[in-house]
């Protein structure tokens, strides 16, 4: 079974944000730069190999083109529910055009087939639990022996005092720095984003891929509520 279809009303949103998603994540995440870079590396094939990698949320392309630059012999399948975003992307992924194929649809209906890592940064957490742990299963299946699932994304703490202590750092920074000025409308959007997002915390998702069957899965980076998790098969 299929992890629920996505609302027309997140895909609307996105489509809105996508001219302005690139320097909007800069703006408001601090780490979002280490935040895909520690996906990157959790990818355990030498640059010489050719292997197919699944992005789940691929977005404006921001990691596709970093696992691109990383791995010169990659092939790369991303998916997203977002048009928009995707046109975004194939801008900026277009003097690689031939080592990527994008699709619009649900995370849930990525092309079947084989893949030898899966990635995701910033787009699991709209999906409900049940959703998650489903698309986990599937990701799973779809992985060789030592395949790589790594999966970027906002999870709540385990302790929801923080939760609101985190909130409230974030609000703060829009009256805060030099970039005073740029904070407002970045903290609109991911106000925006709320309506749309269903994280869990970093150890159920740890739980739910070692109960699909990944062998190993840890958590190697860790930014207030973002987080990075590994998973090998």
């Amino acid at each position: 079974m299929s992890p629920k279809r996505s609302s027309p009303a997140a895909r609307e949103e996105f489509d809105r944000e996508a001219r302005g998603y690139d320097r909007t994540a800069r703006e408001s995440m601090p780490g979002y730069g280490d935040l895909h870079r520690t996906l990157v590396w959790g990818i355990p094939y030498l640059p010489t190999r050719a292997f197919h990698l699944l992005e789940l949320g691929v977005g404006t392309g921001t990691l596709t083109a970093l696992i691109l630059r990383e791995f010169p012999h990659a092939r790369v399948t991303g998916i997203d529910l977002s048009p928009r975003m995707i046109a975004q992307a194939r801008t900026k992924l277009r003097r690689e055009a031939d080592r990527v194929e994008l699709v619009a649809g649900d995370l849930g209906a990525f092309p079947p087939g084989k893949y030898d890592a899966v990635v995701s940064a910033l787009a699991i957490h709209h999906l409900t639990d049940l959703a998650k742990w489903r698309l986990f299963d599937r990701i799973y299946r779809c992985l060789p022996r030592g395949g790589y699932f790594g999966d970027g994304d906002d999870h709540l703490p385990e302790d929801s005092t923080f939760d609101g202590r985190y909130a409230q750092i974030a609000s703060s920074l829009t009256a805060r720095g030099p970039r005073s000025t740029t904070w407002s409308r970045p903290q609109e959007v991911w106000h925006e984003h709320e309506r749309f997002d269903r994280p869990c915390t970093v150890d159920a998702e740890i739980a739910a891929l070692a109960r699909s069957g990944f062998a190993h899965v840890a958590n190697p980076w860790k930014f207030y509520a973002q987080a990075v998790v590994w998973a090998y098969k």
